[in-house]
């Protein structure tokens, strides 16, 4: 892509729902906060995520500053809401995605990049990896987006937060985030259905949910949609540990009791294929982003910061 092609995307920015129309090329931001360059926080040899992302040696995890959704409980908040990060020219991102692969990245894990798409496609063109490339986001993208970085990424790692157009405009303040995030889940699972390669997830989509506090019944009647409209072509990523960012109780969000029910309630439902998260009494940990390292040493590896 040109750079007057690149221009054009930012001047009058519609690459996410909430549609601002801004000119990111100027002094104004949209609410995900970034202007035209690129900015990101930290790349890393990343062993934290689902094993088909992760592999043996880790994804080679990007992630970028800014984003166009906010939620209020974001353990990356310091890069999605607090702007820490650097400018990284589009040549330059595209090195550090061959970087990312020369150190044995098992996959290209692209980390909230919605808004920095058109760039990001430039970056992936000029780079010409050949490991999976992974869209790690929200689950709240324009149908256009999609359309744009399609050729570039193998895998969907979306999340789908929640089913209550309520419940999302209190969290964060997105009440079309269900209508929204359901379409571009299933437009996504038509595009890229499962395929693997000796054995090995290259192609495909793993949905993301949290249960969050005091949430089953909601994440049931989620789970529920799921296993209708989904469930026969997707992997299902499902995650019990909250993490209070805020610095509250930061225990488990189920009771022994109850995460055994909702393991009962994924095999009533005929979901089989995916993963869920052990409930434990472990401390969970929140990424800080001005270390080099922003991850326990056992989960990373850093490969760059800014």
């Amino acid at each position: 892509m040109k750079n007057e092609e690149l221009s054009a995307y930012y001047r009058n920015c519609h690459l996410c729902p909430r549609n601002c129309g801004v000119d990111r090329s100027s002094l104004v931001r949209g609410i995900c906060g970034e202007g035209a360059v690129v900015r990101a926080a930290c790349a890393v040899l990343h062993r934290g995520e689902e094993p088909p992302i992760a592999g043996e040696k880790g994804s080679g995890a990007l992630f970028f500053t800014g984003c166009s959704l906010g939620c209020n409980f974001c353990q990356n908040r310091q890069i999605s809401r607090g702007g820490y990060g650097g400018e990284r020219s589009v040549e330059e991102l595209a090195g550090l995605f061959s970087r990312l692969e020369k150190e044995g990245a098992e996959t290209i894990d692209l980390v909230t990049a919605t808004h920095f798409a058109p760039s990001v496609a430039t970056a992936l063109e000029m780079a010409s990896v050949k490991i999976p490339v992974v869209w790690n986001g929200s689950g709240y993208e324009s149908p256009s987006t999609l359309d744009l970085i399609e050729s570039f990424v193998d895998i969907h790692l979306p999340d789908l937060k929640t089913l209550s157009s309520e419940r999302a405009r209190r969290l964060f303040r997105a009440p079309d985030y269900p209508v929204v995030a359901k379409a571009a889940i299933e437009r996504m699972g038509r595009s890229h259905p499962l395929e693997y390669k000796h054995g090995r997830l290259v192609r495909g989509v793993i949905v993301r949910h949290l249960v969050m506090p005091g949430l089953l019944e909601e994440s049931k009647e989620l789970l529920r949609w799921y296993a209708e409209h989904l469930a026969d072509r997707t992997l299902l990523s499902l995650m019990v540990q909250f993490v209070d960012i805020d610095g509250g109780d930061d225990g488990p969000v189920l009771g022994e009791a109850q995460y055994d029910e909702l393991v009962d309630f994924l095999g009533e439902l005929g979901i089989e294929e995916g993963f869920i998260q052990e409930s434990g009494d472990e401390r969970p940990w929140i990424p800080d982003f001005t270390r080099d390292n922003p991850f326990p040493p056992a989960f990373s590896q850093p490969v760059w910061h800014c």
